[in-house]
């Protein structure tokens, strides 16, 4: 099996407790060859935990190491574009963690500059590379017209989980000063660029939410589902971190929910019911290993009804997307998570955001 040399562009959070433990369980299929961040103590810390033989402290540097093949553009959300065109630029294949940009011209100033290379670049849109989520588009076919479908993501967030079990190396107060300014004012140019400058907080908060968050579940509504034609309604609460979201199919609707809170729980579901079935996708928090998923199919009729659960699946969907990556580039399989797709779920966030602001000005004007 060919090897492939990685890069990795940020060693934060999600580098450490999920793309390195799976890395360095495909070690058949990656060595992981190179690593920046822009903090010294993060990146030796994580470097030397992981035996990583080459460290940068700059992202040019890392690109033009003639043996990385490809990189995984793990920083900060609103570096994800300058990051992956640079990397495009210097002849690397990118695995590209979601949200892909933050703005619609970001993005599309990506695909221009990958157009003119033969480089791959693939969306780290992980759920829908689960296999329950896989499971579910087979049994799609088997359902009659949709009706409705419904879509949450009620969740404690990831520290609760991971701090029973792992510790997260965090900067010790040394990343220069210019780097913390540009990158605030950068997403912050970002947000409002998308949300306008008269957002009130709340407003930006919840675009925060929905390319961190909710884009895994509407990217996976998308593939299910297609993209809806509109937003009927848009609700935005609990300063930013509670969505709701009316979206029209044109022949139905489907409701989006989203509420991050203290209950220690994850709720990540997807439903689509015909007029005599029902489909339901469930996940579990990404931040424990290997937690399962599962799909269960219900079927009626006039005399009989029935429900058949697949799973609980327990391979993790990171190491699926990670294998498809390998393939990608080795086997030249299509790319399962590609750039346009991203442009079509970042200009629903963007429409959610629209109009919910809308609804949130009115009813804090009065």
């Amino acid at each position: 099996m060919t090897k492939l040399s990685l890069g990795l562009l940020g060693a934060g959070e999600v580098a450490q407790l999920i793309h390195l433990p799976i890395l360095q369980q495909m070690q058949d299929r990656y060595q992981i060859a190179a690593l920046y961040d822009p903090s010294p103590s993060v990146l030796n810390a994580v470097a030397d935990k992981w035996a990583v033989p080459k460290r940068y402290d700059r992202v040019e540097a890392l690109l033009a190491d003639e043996e990385v093949d490809a990189v995984m553009v793990l920083s900060p959300d609103q570096f994800h574009g300058e990051h992956a065109r640079a990397a495009v630029r210097a002849g690397k294949h990118v695995f590209l963690e979601k949200p892909a940009c933050l703005t619609v011209a970001d993005l599309q100033s990506l695909i221009e500059v990958q157009q003119q290379t033969d480089r791959q670049v693939m969306i780290g849109y992980m759920r829908c590379y689960a296999p329950a989520f896989m499971q579910g588009q087979k049994l799609l076919q088997q359902m009659g017209d949709i009706r409705y479908a419904r879509v949450r993501d009620l969740i404690c967030e990831g520290p609760w989980f991971f701090r029973k079990w792992s510790e997260v190396v965090t900067p010790a107060d040394d990343i220069s000063a210019d780097v913390l300014t540009s990158g605030r004012a950068k997403r912050m140019a970002d947000l409002t660029a998308v949300c306008g400058e008269d957002a009130p907080p709340a407003i930006l908060k919840s675009y925060e939410v929905l390319t961190g968050l909710g884009v895994h579940s509407l990217s996976a509504v998308r593939m299910l589902l297609g993209s809806p034609r509109r937003v009927i309604s848009a609700h935005v609460g609990q300063d930013g971190t509670q969505i709701h979201a009316l979206l029209d199919y044109g022949n139905f609707v489907t409701f989006y929910e989203c509420l991050i809170d203290d209950v220690v729980r994850f709720d990540a579901t997807i439903e689509v019911l015909s007029r005599r079935e029902e489909l339901s996708i469930h996940y579990d928090t990404p931040y424990i290993r290997n937690l399962p998923g599962r799909t269960v199919f219900q079927a009626s009729s006039e005399s009989e009804n029935s429900s058949q659960t697949f799973g609980p699946f327990y391979k993790d969907p990171f190491q699926v997307e990670l294998e498809h990556f390998h393939d990608v580039l080795t086997t030249g399989v299509p790319v399962r998570t590609h750039l346009h797709d991203a442009v079509r779920d970042l200009e629903l966030c963007q429409e959610i955001i629209k109009v919910a602001k809308l609804s949130f000005l009115r009813k804090h004007n009065k």
